[in-house]
């Protein structure tokens, strides 16, 4: 019998349980393990499982309870697919290196996650894998490219899944699912072991039902790696003012927002007003959103044609139509528009710094729409709100916004390079003051009877 009442708990409460020997990590992984056979055939999160998991660790952080993987990171003894047919049977003979303080930790591994075919999509259509689904209405997107790893923390089939963002593929997942995203500062998380859509903009990190959660996972996985260029020895920013000042822009409806985004962001306002926050606000309707997007994807094509080089010389017709279009259009730059693009790039960091200038974090809304059809056209904005910190290399999470809507959606904050901890502070602060607790979706309940 699933007990769905511990599976909803988030990772730091399991744990709990676990320690004060009310239930065993064995019991609550084989109950995990039910619960991702009864509902994955549906929400189709999980893309590989495995079925023999290790002996739990008494004496380790983790104790043996599992966390659940997007499928562009390496996890030994499974295949790194990265969404791509071409990687199909691709398997890495060791861990990324965050897997791997993860499972010094003691943590177990249930299994790949579903993603957007190469990570360049936020909508978690596959035509190799199969469309993984939203939890909470299963006719929309879970967001993407972490679509699997959204869905599958929001369906509690794993209390922690390691997703990647590289202009907002954690924190949209996040939203859409109604769970908490992280994306940690540029470096603080090494990559290594994982397959680049962007050398520059990706971001390896946790999503969970707690805001604490992340900062248990943050704290586990951050650390410098020598062998990765891309990592840096960071000293976190751990400190919270008392009365920490948001900037938040003061035209949402110009950003293309939708109405009731708009109107949950406002009544959200209120709990950070009572915590003692400031708000002020900041105009950003000079900054070219859409430049700063379309740069962003040219990085992208440039880099997966360089990752993917001779399977794209010798295996195109693996390529599904979508992404082949995409990787195509880079044929139409020269060398000198990808440099552009990265001069494009180098204005979201002035433009951050500028900001944050006036204060100690931004809080806007993370999406500025809610999970739409699959049958829907796609928002060509549904990456614009996060796209700067990753263009900035800034830390942000996302956060369910607590709304009397069907639908969730979520709100993000973003801090100065370094500030991941305080950031994380303030979110588990929020959690703590609104008595935020994550509710498993009505959908899964009904699939579950």
């Amino acid at each position: 019998m699933i007990d769905i009442t511990i599976l909803q708990q988030d990772l730091t409460a399991q744990l709990a349980l676990v320690k004060a020997k009310q239930v065993s990590a064995q019991e609550i992984n084989q109950q995990q393990m039910a619960l991702i056979n009864k509902l994955n055939p549906t929400i189709n999160a999980f893309i590989a499982v495995n079925d023999t998991l290790a002996e739990t660790q008494t004496d380790s952080e983790l104790l043996g309870l599992t966390v659940a993987v997007k499928d562009n990171i390496d996890v030994k003894g499974f295949n790194t697919t990265a969404g791509l047919e071409i990687l199909r049977h691709s398997r890495p003979e060791q861990d990324a290196f965050v897997v791997n303080k993860l499972r010094n930790a003691g943590a177990n591994f249930s299994g790949k996650l579903n993603m957007h075919e190469g990570a360049l999509g936020a909508t978690n259509q596959n035509a190799h894998f199969g469309h993984c689904v939203n939890p909470h209405n299963i006719s929309l997107t879970p967001g993407g490219s972490s679509g699997g790893s959204g869905a599958a923390v929001s369906a509690c089939m794993t209390p922690l899944a390691l997703g990647s963002d590289t202009m907002g593929s954690v924190r949209i997942p996040a939203s859409y699912c109604g769970v908490f995203g992280f994306k940690p500062s540029r470096g603080a998380l090494s990559i290594s072991g994982s397959v680049a859509c962007s050398r520059l903009l990706d971001s390896i990190g946790p999503i969970a039902r707690s805001a604490r959660d992340l900062t248990l996972a943050i704290k586990l996985m951050a650390g410098f790696n020598i062998n990765d260029a891309s990592s840096q020895a960071i000293s976190f920013e751990q400190t919270l003012l008392n009365k920490p000042i948001l900037l938040i822009p003061d035209n949402l409806a110009a950003l293309g927002i939708d109405d009731s985004i708009i109107e949950d962001f406002n009544q959200n306002l209120n709990a950070f007003k009572s915590m003692g926050c400031e708000i002020k606000t900041f105009d950003i309707s000079h900054y070219n959103f859409s430049a700063a997007r379309r740069a962003g994807l040219i990085i992208c094509e440039a880099e997966m044609r360089v990752e993917h080089e001779a399977h794209w010389l010798n295996n195109n017709e693996q390529f599904s139509p979508y992404l082949k279009s995409l990787l195509s259009y880079i044929d139409k730059k020269s060398p000198m528009d990808v440099i552009k693009s990265e001069r494009v790039l180098d204005n979201a960091i002035i433009e951050a710094r500028n900001i944050l200038s006036h204060g100690d974090f931004i809080l806007m809304p993370t999406a500025p729409q809610r999970a739409f059809s699959f049958d829907d056209a796609i928002p060509a904005n549904q990456a614009d709100l996060t796209s700067l910190a990753n263009q900035a290399g800034l830390p942000a999470v996302s956060i369910p916004m607590i709304t009397n809507n069907a639908l969730p959606s979520g709100m993000q904050l973003i801090g100065k390079g370094a500030s991941d901890l305080a950031l994380l502070t303030l979110a588990e602060q929020w959690q703590t003051h609104t008595q935020f607790q994550y509710k498993i979706p009505n959908t899964i309940i009904e699939l579950l009877a």
